[in-house]
């Protein structure tokens, strides 16, 4: 009836151990998918090296531009992401996180090859552009809206609350990309 001594003291290390292992096993994030939460900086970054291009490229647009769809695109991009950038600073700013100065390499590579262009040649660079940067935008704002989002709610719903303007981006920008390029 009684446990010997060794047997009492491996029960007691069983019982002690078994809510490590639940505990372990409880915190392990993976859900299946392979991706990790994003953290709020690393949107707030990528956001605001995006909202830049577009900013500097619609400029660009106007400066270089040849055909008049790709001038008004350029404005129309000025427009929507400065207000985009605006509203991103202040958020950020409330939260305490940091609005890089410049871009990230991908955006300053493709702003470098606008700036050699004119004319003809930059309005097609440009569409084509459009297209990729809208594209990855897109994917960048859903994963920062869904699910396995950012943390913080207020920056999970901006992030949402542009989808729809950035989607319309893309579309335009293919329609402006197939009379360009055609």
């Amino acid at each position: 009836m009684f446990m010997t001594m060794e047997k009492r003291m491996r029960m007691n290390v069983v019982w002690l151990m078994l809510p490590c292992a639940v505990f372990t096993m409880s915190c392990n994030d993976d859900d299946g998918n392979g991706r990790e939460r994003m953290q709020n900086q690393e949107f707030v970054t990528m956001a605001a090296s995006s909202n830049r291009f577009e900013i500097e490229a619609g400029e660009l647009a106007s400066e270089q531009g040849a055909d008049e769809r790709v001038i008004a695109f350029g404005n129309h991009m000025v427009m929507d992401h400065g207000a985009a950038a605006t509203q991103l600073t202040v958020l950020a700013t409330a939260k305490g996180w940091n609005i890089p100065d410049d871009m990230l390499e991908r955006e300053r590579e493709m702003l470098e090859e606008l700036m050699t262009l004119e004319g003809a040649a930059f309005d097609r660079a440009f569409a084509r552009m459009m297209v990729t940067s809208h594209e990855q935008a897109v994917a960048l704002f859903e994963r920062a809206s869904g699910q396995d989002g950012v943390f913080d709610d207020d920056l999970r719903a901006w992030a949402a609350g542009k989808l729809p303007t950035l989607r319309e981006h893309l579309e335009e920008a293919r329609e402006l990309d197939e009379q360009i390029n055609p």
